[in-house]
């Protein structure tokens, strides 16, 4: 039987998975982002290695989390009704669209360039003499990634919004309040 505190919360799954993905989406933003500066060669071969590889490890988690969300994941009541419930419905959805699309822009980015994984392992490129082309996709990739970083920090706004302006203890739902003498369960 659930207490009437877990009734009110995500299950530790769903939370490990949120917050994986949201550590994950940050550092491999980061990394790619600052892949420009390092010097060519190994250095970058090396962050670009490191930014598919995680890549990989969050659309696995992405898939995890989509199967358990729909499977087995606590779903909570909606906090707001009418067109705020119907948004926040659509904002998430948005949000995992993009995460589908930005990893998929990846994917197909990583397949038709090619590229040397940590000087160990080499996918050859689909077209290698394509250079527009290839150009393009990781354009596309770029972009997909400003968009999600964007609507990843519009998902904290209305978050701390809720938290601190509506006061409707939203963020406890995905980050419990810690208990007296240690952190929740």
């Amino acid at each position: 039987m659930q207490s009437a505190e877990s009734l009110h919360v995500y299950d530790r799954p769903t939370r490990w998975l949120h917050w994986g993905s949201a550590v994950l989406l940050v550092g491999i933003f980061l990394l790619g982002w600052g892949a420009h500066w390092v010097p060519r060669g190994e250095p970058r071969m090396m962050v670009r290695s490191v930014h598919i590889t995680l890549g990989v490890v969050l659309t696995l988690l992405l898939l995890l989390r989509i199967e358990w969300r729909r499977r087995q994941g606590v779903h909570l009541e909606p906090l707001a009704s009418g067109w705020r419930q119907s948004a926040a419905r659509l904002f998430h959805v948005l949000l995992y669209v993009a995460m589908i699309v930005m990893v998929s822009s990846g994917i197909v980015a990583v397949w038709f360039r090619g590229v040397n994984l940590f000087d160990w392992m080499t996918i050859p490129a689909f077209d290698p003499s394509n250079k527009p082309m290839r150009r393009l996709l990781v354009d596309i990739h770029e972009v997909i990634a400003y968009g999600l970083m964007g609507l990843a920090g519009l998902h904290v706004l209305f978050a701390l919004w809720h938290q601190y302006r509506l006061k409707d203890g939203i963020m406890h739902r995905m980050w419990p309040p810690l208990r007296q003498g240690g952190p929740s369960a």
